[in-house]
Formats: structure tokens, sequence, C-alpha cells
């Protein structure tokens, strides 16, 4: 049994229905099971419309992303943005989020480092 409003830090197990792979933790008192492919906006938003509850994932563990979070800025940097697990859904490559760097590195003076 967990206290309300506890967040635990977060553990990979695999799923007792699908045997997925998922981030499994509470969330400020919610037990989560998350999948461990991060989401773009787009995703979060497929997400929610589909009825998936969506959460940030910090160093401490799982932030549940209400309204207010979504809208904020608080949480915009915190982390990867993860929905939660439904067996068998596939989430499409445009709706990931991508892990390349957004501005190349610039040489200076000829130095490439």
């Amino acid at each position: 049994m967990t206290g309300p409003l506890i967040t635990t830090a977060i553990k990979v197990t695999t799923h007792p229905r699908c045997g997925a792979p998922v981030l499994t933790g509470h969330a400020e008192g919610l037990l989560a099971r998350v999948d461990l492919i991060p989401l773009n906006r787009a995703g979060e938003i497929h997400a929610l419309v589909a009825g998936l509850q969506t959460y940030t994932l910090t160093r401490l563990g799982l932030i549940h992303r209400d309204a207010g979070r979504i809208a904020g800025t608080a949480l915009r940097d915190a982390g990867p943005v993860l929905a939660e697990h439904r067996c068998w859904r596939q989430i499409p490559a445009d709706q990931r989020a991508t892990t390349t760097p957004t501005a190349a590195p610039v040489a200076v003076d000829g130095c490439p480092f």
C-alpha cells in the first residue's frame, strides 16, 4: 500500500497480459504503467483523445500530466512525455519524439570541437 500522492521510483517490468516492456511506478498516488516510446506533441494529443493518461519522466519518477501541466511551461524540458500502456497499441513514427539535436554544432575558426 502506498500513501496518498506518493511518487515512487520507476522500474522496468513486463506487462502481465501482453508481455511488453513497460515502466511501472506510482505517479502522485496513481499506479502508472507507461510505454517506453517518448511522444511528440501530436502523439500526446492522440493518446489523450484515445483516453490514455500521459506522464512526464523525471529522475525522481513519473509526473501525471493534467491540462494545466500540458498547457504550462514548467514541464516542457523536464523529460520525455510517455503514454499510459495499452496492450498491442502501436505508436506511429510521426507521433514519436525525435532524439536528434535541434542545432548542429558549429565549427569556430576551423576547429570542429
